[in-house]
C-alpha cells in the first residue's frame, strides 16, 4: 500500500501517522487506534494500492465526524492550514 504525497513522492501506508494526527487533533487512544484501522482497511482496497495523502486525510475527518467532532474540526483546521 503506498501513499502519494502532496510534492508527488510515494511512501509506504503508515498507520502510525493516522495515529498520531488523530491524537494530535484531540482524538482518544481509543478512538485514533480505531480510525487507523478503518483507514488502513481502506486504504487495502483501494484498486492499484496507491491512495493520495488528501484522500487518507479525508477518510479520517469522516471517521472523526462519527466518534469526535471537535477533533474532526481540528484536523480539518489543521489540514486546511498546511494548504496555504
Amino acid at each position: 500500500m503506498k501513499v502519494t504525497k502532496r510534492d508527488g513522492s510515494q511512501e509506504d501506508f503508515d498507520r502510525t501517522k493516522v495515529v498520531g494526527g488523530a491524537l494530535k487533533a484531540g482524538a482518544t487512544q481509543e478512538e485514533a487506534e480505531k480510525i487507523a484501522g478503518e483507514v488502513e482497511t481502506w486504504v487495502g482496497t483501494v484498486e492499484g494500492g496507491v491512495v493520495s495523502s488528501n484522500d487518507i486525510a479525508a477518510k479520517v475527518v469522516e471517521a472523526l465526524r462519527s466518534t469526535n467532532s471537535a477533533a474532526a474540526n481540528a484536523y480539518e483546521a489543521f489540514r486546511t492550514s498546511k494548504d496555504k
